[in-house]
């Protein structure tokens, strides 16, 4: 990464703040965002239709520190990464080359969101607790690597943002073993700390998951996740602010 270049991260301190947080914005308010990703992208000579160019940005912006990714930058993957902000897709969607995000639909839905998103990552909406919506997702995400050599397909499977220590085997969504199973990619779960322009914010990719068994995948997942954030060190990894919404137990949301 190079670093022939400040980043000045206040307009995007000051953008957060007026949103109230990282955890529940608008199609609109990410319309914003990433617009302001885009400028302070040009404004160092780089070009924000360049993925990697663009990550290279918003790993300045928001103080990335990533930990054993190297492994995953050829190869076919599916990441199970916790959800803990509105910026983990776009910071997840351009971290490695040929990544499909699964989404919210609305999310998919907003033409001026898809503006950006479509010249940085493939992106796939999901209606909640529809059966169908969830069929064809885990298909495209299955033909996503299938014609792609080297990417991945990064899934919420708590379909929602949600601290760990409130989330149960139960929330977890078990459809990521169907796309394993059918495109022999691993299933890899990743712990991202809550963004933050003020922090380190730490990423870091754990090892392949051995459970395709249904009913003990949400178990293991949260188990994978656990000993991912335990390695979070020096300080310890931040206790996520979540909005009231998103403090609730994810059974009791009813989406």
């Amino acid at each position: 990464m190079s670093e022939e270049y400040n980043i000045d991260r206040s307009r995007m301190k000051a953008l957060i703040e007026e949103f109230g947080g990282v955890d529940s914005y608008t199609t609109t308010q990410a319309v914003s965002i990433f617009e302001l990703l885009f400028k302070m992208t040009r404004e160092v000579g780089l070009d924000p239709e360049k993925s990697n160019e663009f990550f290279e940005v918003v790993s300045k912006v928001y103080n990335l520190e990533i930990h054993n990714l190297e492994k995953y930058k050829k190869g076919k993957y599916v990441f199970v990464p916790n959800h803990i902000s509105e910026f983990d897709g776009l910071i997840l969607g351009t971290i490695l080359a040929n990544m499909m995000v699964v989404a919210k639909t609305d999310w998919v839905s907003n033409p001026d969101l898809n503006a950006y998103i479509e010249k940085l990552f493939s992106i796939v909406g999901l209606h909640r607790r529809d059966t169908t919506s969830g069929l064809e997702v885990l298909r495209k995400c299955a033909e996503h690597l299938e014609k792609n050599e080297n990417g991945g397909v990064t899934v919420f499977v708590q379909q929602t943002i949600a601290a760990l220590d409130i989330t149960t085997p139960e929330d977890i969504a078990v459809g990521v073993i169907f796309i394993a199973q059918k495109t022999a990619a691993p299933i890899v779960p990743v712990y991202i700390e809550q963004a933050s322009v003020g922090q380190p914010t730490r990423i870091i990719f754990g090892e392949p998951m051995e459970c395709m068994n249904k009913r003990k995948f949400g178990e293991e997942w949260l188990k994978n996740e656990l000993e991912l954030r335990a390695k979070i060190t020096s300080p310890a990894a931040r206790v996520p602010v979540l909005c009231e919404k998103h403090r609730k137990p994810i059974k009791e949301r009813g989406f």
